[in-house]
Order: structure tokens, then sequence, then C-alpha cells
């Protein structure tokens, strides 16, 4: 049987963790698979919650200290991964980990990259502000040139090791999923429709900071990237590109 890692980047997550864990062995009850916690050295005791739950689930633990960072916690995970899928999940539990058997069967059934996604049909967000709607939605028309994919910034996705051995990533990126698409155009995407849904315990980490790492990504991937394979004319990739050079100075 085809085994997956599961990713779980955490920072101060200890609530969430039990009954994360708890649904993605339900989610995953039919399959071969791993939970790796990648915790930033979470104050809130994260990592030693998770590591109590390892004599019940096929739990690991990897602790990082003086490091923090959601891109390189998740490319530590796929590192440290044995699966021969390789799938991230936030903790938060907003994305449901009932999506994790779909993603999986997508894969299985020859899909390169599988991604939960909120925007493709019978896909939707719960509790969210309009202004929030209209940011999430901003983000990922700024993501178009990059990738067609509707949800480019879905934090639950999987892909093949062998796809994985391919790229080449920054861990500093803050969405690496977006990177990922970015450098596996030929590659076969498939996204699963989940509802993305309000956070209960602990508080979210989304902030500006948050939204200016992603506007660099933006601007790397835009000059990297040539207008031919973005889709656009070449004086509008040039726009895009100047645009972001000068917002982020």
């Amino acid at each position: 049987m085809v085994k997956t890692s599961i990713i779980v980047p955490t920072y101060q997550e200890r609530e969430n963790i039990p009954p994360l864990v708890k649904r993605i062995d339900q989610a995953m009850k039919d399959q071969a698979y791993e939970i790796i916690v990648v915790d930033d050295d979470s104050p809130d005791g994260t990592a030693e919650v998770a590591e109590s739950l390892a004599g019940s689930y096929p739990i690991r633990v990897i602790k990082r200290k003086g490091v923090r960072g959601l891109g390189s916690a998740i490319l530590t995970g796929f590192r440290e991964g044995t699966g021969e899928i390789l799938g991230v999940i936030d903790a938060d539990l907003q994305h449901p980990p009932e999506i994790l058997a779909g993603l999986v069967n997508s894969i299985q059934s020859g899909a390169d990259i599988a991604i939960a996604s909120r925007y493709v049909r019978g896909g939707g967000v719960q509790g969210w502000s309009s202004a929030r709607r209209i940011i999430s939605k901003g983000a990922t028309l700024l993501a178009r040139p990059v990738t067609s994919v509707k949800d480019p910034m879905s934090g639950c996705f999987m892909l093949t090791r062998t796809t994985f051995a391919t790229l080449n990533l920054n861990s500093e990126g803050y969405k690496v999923l977006l990177e990922i698409l970015a450098q596996t155009k030929s590659c076969k995407v498939e996204e699963i429709p989940y509802t993305f849904e309000c956070r209960r315990f602990g508080t979210s980490k989304l902030n500006w900071k948050e939204y200016i790492r992603y506007l660099q990504l933006l601007k790397r991937l835009y000059l990297i990237g040539s207008p031919k394979q973005a889709g656009m004319p070449e004086n509008q990739s040039d726009q895009q590109a100047q645009f972001f050079t000068r917002g982020s100075n």
C-alpha cells in the first residue's frame, strides 16, 4: 500500500492537536500514513501534546529551535517524510481533515498534485467578513499570471515524492503551494472542493507581515517567469513586475 506523509506545521496549537490527529486517523483509516508535526518551539507545549499521542497514532515530532516560518517547516517535514505521497494540512482545523482521503485518491488516480480548494464548484468558506473575502479573492487574482489553479493559496495539498524531487524551493517562501505550482506547469493538478471552517481554538497567525511576504513571493515569481509562460502580453508582465519591485522597496 502506498504510504502518505502528512506534515502539520505548528506554532501554539496545543488545543487543536488532539482533535486534528483523531480526525486525520479516522479519515486515513484505510490508508498507510504517518503524521509529522513540525513545531517552531511553541511556548504553549504544542510539541509535548503531540508527542503524548505517539503511543496511539503514527506521529513523529520535529522540534525546531531558533527557526520559524511556515514555508521552511513544510519543507522540513517533506524532507523527513518517508511516504511516496507528501501532504500538508494546517493545524487550526480550518481545513477539515476529512478532505485528506479525497486528496490521496486523486494522487493514486494519476494526479501529480492534489489541492483542497475553496474556489471550485462545491467549495466555500464559513464565517468570513466581506473584507477578508475581498482580500482572498484579490490575492488569488494576483497569482493568476503564475498559475490557473483556482485556489493556489490553499494550506492543504498533496504531491508525489517524484514531483517534489524535481523542485528547487525557497524555504522562506510564504505560500509553498504557489511556488510549487510555478515550477510544475506541466504536471497534472486536481482541485478537490471543501469548505473552509472557522477557527475554534488559538489565534490566527495571519497578519500584515504575511501579506508583505506574499507580495514579495509574487514579485520573485513574476520576475523569473516569462510572459509566454504567464499567458499575458509582455508589456503587462513587465508592468506587474515593476509594480511589485516598487511596492517591496
